[in-house]
Order: structure tokens, then C-alpha cells, then sequence
């Protein structure tokens, strides 16, 4: 016969098992941020990190890393795009006020090009980096409520809005944003690269890419599940911006508010330096803003650009570039 002590020694083992097997029942198979407490910043820009419709008519339009060809240097990237490593990835940064995360996305390619051969158009230029802004509100939420989508196409910024209560300022309001789960779907274009926020017809194909933990290289030009990689502006680009000149990174220097910083990747074929570089963006300024404010002072820019209901601060808790310029508090 079983001792009392055996029996009630067995049924307290049993309970802690069956306590356990719930609770690891309803764990989630991620790593999520804890209910009520911010999410990281680099969980922010997965959350949030967009699909990417990219319209293809050869793998030029693939979008890949800055130094895909294993360098630094800006303007061999043309001749160098038919034998580079065309692995997908796809630069962010998030930048934090009291009240919102702004963060910002940017899409590489070395060729923008066009339809007809490149020596009989005036639309053709070495590098290609075009973006996308996401302003993100802070609630009681982990991840805060996504208010609006800026995007950036050729000469100018477009506004799209996620938040009912978005009212354009400077930009008008283009229409309303389409999620894909948390993320918001983009449309890049055929050639050109500019990106839109609302459903554009892409010809003759398209490349559907989605963040994920490795850098893909599309199959086809129809491959519509591409992986991209994450990669911080912040460790990479933001690195190499002392680097100016012909042959090197960056160029065309430009004052940001008494510093020095480079507006344009470096390129010479079929023009020099027509790329801006994220921080060089001079799109949408209009009398209020100054060039790369979009990137470096987004607070600022969003309230020029937009206006919605709500608090917001543009009091900087986490501003890595303006703390590096010495900028943050002016």
C-alpha cells in the first residue's frame, strides 16, 4: 500500500506539472515586448516595417545594400550593379519624442534608370535612395498607434494618413493607408524608384518584399515573397558621412545648422551626385524647414507638413543624429 506522504507527494508534483504545461501553453512562440511597456526601438521598426511592392522590368530595380559591391565608394556602383551582391535589405531609424516614434525607412538601388536606352534619356543617374516616414503615436500599447505614412517619390513628399483625425498642412492628405497585418504596404516604381503609399499599378512585374531575419535575392522578376534584413541608418550610413568627396561615399557638402554633412551619395554616371542621402533630403521644406530636417528633425517637419488631434511634444528623448551634431536643445 502507497504511503499518505507518497500520495500527497505525487499529487504536488502533478499540479506543478500541470501549471507549467498551462502557462507554457499560452506563451507565444517570439519574444513580444511586455504588455503595457514600450516595445524597443528595433522591435518598433520590425512592427512597423513595410511591404515593399516593388515594380520590376529587370533586376536593377532589385533594392539592395549601399556597399552591395563590397565597397564604399559611391560612384562605381553603376558599372558594379551587374555583379553585386543584389541580397535585399532595407535601412530604418527610429527616432523618439515624448509623445511619438518617428521612424524612417530607405530603399537603395544603384541604377535608377529608364525604358529607353540610357544614353538617349536624361533620366537615367548612378544610385538611387528614396524613403519612407512613419509617425507612430505612444498609447498604453507596446507598439503605439501608427497616425501617418510619408513617402518619398522623385521631387517631392507625399502624406497618406492611418489616423482618422490626420488633417494636412503644407502636404495634402493623398488618401489612407493600407495595412498588411502592422505593416504598411508601399508601391515602388518600374525604373524610377519613387514611392507611393496607395495602390499603384506596377508594370510589367512585381517583387513583393517582406522583413524578414535573412536578405533575399528575388528568384524571378514575379517573386512575390522576398525576404529584406533590417539595417540601422545609424550604424551604416551615419558612419560614413565624414566621408566626402569624388570617390569616396558621399558628396555635395551642405550646412545643417552650422554642421557640415553630405547631401548626396557620390556618383558620375549619367550625372554626379543625384542621389540624396537620408539626411539630404530637401523635398516639401517650403519657407519653414531646412534641408534634411525631414530626417533629423522630423518632429518639426511632421507639424509643418500635417496636423492631427492629440498631444504632441517635440521634445527629443532619443535623437541619436542631433546628439552627435550637438544640436539636441536648440
Amino acid at each position: 500500500m502507497l504511503s499518505l506522504r507518497y500520495l500527497r507527494a505525487v499529487t504536488a508534483l502533478s499540479l506543478v506539472i500541470l501549471v507549467a504545461l498551462a502557462f507554457s501553453g499560452c506563451a507565444s512562440p517570439t519574444p513580444t515586448a511586455a504588455p503595457g511597456s514600450p516595445a524597443s526601438h528595433q522591435e518598433l521598426a520590425r512592427h512597423y516595417a513595410p511591404v515593399i511592392r516593388q515594380g520590376v522590368a529587370s533586376n536593377q530595380d532589385f533594392i539592395t545594400a549601399v556597399d552591395f559591391d563590397g565597397d564604399w565608394v559611391g560612384s562605381n556602383n553603376w558599372e558594379n550593379q551587374p555583379t553585386g551582391d543584389l541580397s535585399a535589405y532595407v535601412y530604418y531609424s527610429v527616432i523618439e519624442t515624448e509623445t511619438h516614434w518617428f521612424l524612417l525607412y530607405a530603399l537603395f538601388h544603384p541604377r535608377d534608370y529608364t525604358r529607353d536606352p540610357c544614353e538617349r534619356s536624361e533620366g537615367c543617374h548612378e544610385n538611387d535612395m528614396e524613403s519612407i516616414q512613419m509617425v507612430v503615436a505612444k498609447d498604453s500599447t507596446p507598439w503605439g498607434r501608427l497616425q501617418a505614412v510619408e513617402t518619398l517619390a522623385h521631387s517631392h513628399i507625399y502624406l497618406y494618413a492611418a489616423d482618422q483625425s490626420l488633417e494636412g498642412n503644407f502636404l495634402k492628405v493623398k488618401g489612407s493607408v493600407r495595412l498588411e497585418g502592422s505593416h504598411p504596404v508601399v508601391y515602388v516604381e518600374t525604373y524610377g524608384h519613387g514611392i507611393y503609399a496607395q495602390r499603384k499599378v506596377l508594370v510589367p512585374h512585381t517583387v513583393v518584399y517582406r522583413v524578414g531575419e535573412r536578405a533575399e535575392v528575388p528568384e524571378s522578376l514575379k517573386d512575390d515573397d522576398v525576404s529584406y534584413q533590417l539595417v540601422s541608418i545609424y550604424d551604416t550610413l551615419w558612419v560614413h558621412r565624414h566621408e566626402i568627396g569624388p570617390g569616396r561615399a558621399f558628396d555635395q557638402p551642405f550646412d545643417y545648422r552650422g554642421r557640415i554633412l553630405p547631401s548626396a551619395i557620390d556618383g558620375e554616371d549619367y550625372g554626379q551626385d543625384r542621389a540624396n542621402t537620408p539626411w539630404g533630403y530637401n523635398q516639401e521644406i517650403g519657407d519653414t524647414l531646412s534641408r534634411g530636417d525631414w530626417f533629423l528633425d522630423p518632429a518639426q517637419a511632421l507639424t509643418y507638413h500635417a496636423s492631427f488631434e492629440g498631444e504632441f511634444s517635440r521634445k527629443y528623448v532619443y535623437n541619436p543624429y542631433l546628439a552627435d551634431l550637438g544640436l539636441i536643445g536648440e
